[in-house]
């Protein structure tokens, strides 16, 4: 499917300018499909995310916080935040909750807060996403307990799942 397209005229700073066309070179891409990511993500995820009320933690912080809990409060961390929120945003972005939205939010989760490389494998009667992350163990604990509490609080259903050091594989 072919997508349709606008042209658009914009005045930017010159400034702001020069630093697109470094960063459309330094990706080897255009400034055009620059332009389009940016605008993009603005549209498909900042906006919900600051409506929401989301705040970004860099990885160190995050590894940091994980790293002052216990086992027992890293699950009840996860699971706090994992049965609610999750649901309230797919909600709040998607109408409704279905498989493929919770999928969504998950890989979105992950690529717009930058904390791991999520892949994700769909078919007829079952998703599968594998996170590979910088956490460690309590990062891999944390994740495990999120998951299970988004899809358990989202489509009520129990979840498997595989986790190592630094990696979180999830089949629902």
């Amino acid at each position: 499917m072919v997508k349709k397209t606008s042209t658009i005229t914009f005045r930017l700073d010159e400034k702001y300018e020069k630093g697109l066309r470094k960063e459309a070179e330094d990706k080897r891409i255009s400034l055009n499909t620059l332009a389009n990511q940016i605008f993009g993500n603005h549209v498909e995820v900042e906006q919900y995310m600051k409506k929401f009320g989301i705040i970004e933690m860099s990885k160190g912080a995050f590894k940091e916080l994980l790293n002052s809990l216990d086992e027992k409060n890293i699950i009840n961390f996860a699971k706090s935040i994992g049965a609610k929120e999750p649901k309230d945003f797919i909600l709040f972005k998607w109408k409704k909750i279905t498989s493929d939205s919770v999928t969504e939010f998950i890989k979105m989760y992950f690529e717009h807060c930058g904390y791991g490389m999520c892949d994700i494998e769909k078919s007829e009667s079952n998703n599968t996403i594998s996170v590979h992350h910088d956490f460690g163990k309590n990062g891999s604990i944390f994740l495990k307990a999120f998951f299970e509490a988004i899809v358990q609080s989202t489509l009520e259903k129990d979840s498997k799942i595989i986790i190592s050091n630094n990696s979180v594989t999830m089949s629902f």
